[in-house]
């Protein structure tokens, strides 16, 4: 398999994730924040977009990016969402953070990220602060599995509740497998995740993994969707891509779009998100 240079990468994804898919939103109200972590006091943002014709506060969901930053997965996820009344924070916690696979930080830096994110919607009169659910792809995967943690939950949270759901797309689920096998439990927050068997971080296996380990250990019913011959990646609509990541199999990273399991995924989500943030 040809490598390219991360370069190489982002020079492919950009023309894509700059365009937004028709009917899409119209701008959304940009909420600048920081870091939990007093010791890493990173300052992000995110964009808020609300569901049209609704009077109630929203459910709401944190949208989390992969390595490559905000491209054009997260503006395909916004509007099915939307249409289910539900409200989207689409954070970037790449910028002033990291710049490749190469200087990223692990995702105990970004769970405090997460948490700020969800206190700070906590704040909003047009947002339900009992509803509101993490949802990611890749890095943002990662950080939506990081953030059903319970001791991480209580590290940065205190006493408040966690996350209401979550939704992980190809979260490199390997790394989290270890996190569980030392870990004392989860927030109970129903958890779904979205992965092909073709993944080359090794979803297609560590992900039936994880889901034995979560009911063996927890008694937790992780819900998985397996698209079979799917990539990392599946959703976002490039060519087909290699690059470099160390968390890859020999450090070669691959995606493809699968325009399939990406229309599938958009249904699914949205079901799933839609009915664990239905008001009681």
């Amino acid at each position: 398999m040809r490598l390219f240079s991360y370069i190489a990468l982002l020079a492919m994804i950009l023309p894509t994730a700059l365009a937004i898919p028709p009917g899409a939103s119209s701008p959304g109200t940009r909420i600048d924040f920081t870091s939990l972590d007093k010791n890493k006091p990173y300052k992000v943002y995110g964009t808020l977009y609300l569901p049209d014709n609704t009077t109630a506060p929203s459910p709401a969901v944190v949208i989390v990016h992969g390595t490559a930053g905000i491209d054009s997965r997260v503006a395909l996820y916004r509007q099915p969402l939307l249409e289910e009344g539900i409200a989207t924070f689409e954070v970037d916690f790449k910028d002033g953070i990291f710049r490749s696979p190469m200087d990223r930080p692990s995702i105990d830096t970004f769970l405090p990220l997460a948490f700020a994110a969800l206190k700070e919607l906590r704040k909003l009169p047009t947002i339900d602060p009992n509803r509101i659910a993490i949802m990611g792809f890749s890095l943002g995967g990662a950080i939506t599995l990081g953030t059903a943690v319970d001791k991480d939950r209580k590290k940065w949270m205190g006493d408040e509740k966690g996350f209401a759901a979550h939704a992980a797309f190809y979260p490199v689920a390997k790394a989290f497998i270890k996190n569980v096998e030392h870990t004392s439990g989860l927030t109970g927050a129903p958890i779904i995740v979205f992965y092909g068997t073709d993944d080359v971080y090794g979803d297609g296996a560590s992900v039936p993994e994880l889901k034995t380990l979560l009911q063996k250990k927890f008694h937790f019913d992780l819900i998985t969707v397996e698209y079979p011959g799917a990539t990392h990646g599946f959703n976002l609509n490039a060519p087909p891509m290699s690059y470099v990541d160390p968390a890859a199999k020999h450090w070669k990273g691959y995606m493809a779009y699968d325009p399939q399991a990406t229309s599938d995924s958009l249904t699914k989500v949205a079901a799933f998100l839609g009915r664990n943030l239905t008001a009681q």
